[in-house]
């Protein structure tokens, strides 16, 4: 996706996010959004399609979803095939997720691990995160054995690397 992309889904998010807290359903239009984007797995193809019409993308649409979501949500994405954006369904999704957690105070942390995590580790982690950012973390971990060792955590712009291959690189680094 081009930059461009990144701004419109961030405005159609923001617009969505707008729409939602004056009707007080900021989280429903979330768990929509992603209940949709499930159910709209297999459509995704013809929704996106530019050949396939506005109205057979709508009928698909609601066929797919109907009354599984929201009327908010269901406008919207009806909104998105009217305008020929439906390729940002995800991203706007995205956005929409971390606008809704900024609202609450929480934080989504991004954790690479080179090992697995135990509960007890994950918990010490989230109270750490906690008490760096003041704010609420929710977690999210992968394994990645790239790393070697230790861990990378990203929440927003905020990088910590704290893994040996990490480590191995700086090195590198100020060697040269």
């Amino acid at each position: 996706m081009q930059a461009s992309d990144r701004v419109l889904a961030g405005r159609y998010a923001a617009a969505l996010f707008q729409a939602a807290s004056a009707k007080g359903e900021e989280q429903k239009v979330q768990a929509d959004l992603g209940s949709a984007h499930k159910l709209l797995l297999d459509a995704m193809g013809a929704l996106r399609h530019p050949r396939v019409p506005p109205a057979s993308k709508k009928k698909l649409l609601h066929d797919a979803i109907g009354d599984k979501v929201g009327a908010t949500t269901l406008n919207f994405l009806n909104l998105l095939v009217d305008k020929k954006r439906f390729e940002l369904m995800v991203m706007v999704s995205a956005v929409y997720a971390k606008l809704a957690a900024e609202k609450r105070g929480a934080a989504k942390a991004h954790v690479r691990t080179a090992a697995p995590l135990s509960s007890d580790a994950q918990q010490q982690l989230t109270a750490k995160l906690k008490k760096f950012t003041g704010k609420e973390i929710e977690l999210d971990v992968k394994e990645d054995p790239e790393l070697i060792g230790g861990l990378t955590v990203k929440i927003g712009d905020w990088v910590l690397d704290s893994s040996l291959r990490g480590q191995l690189r700086r090195l590198k680094e100020s060697f040269n």
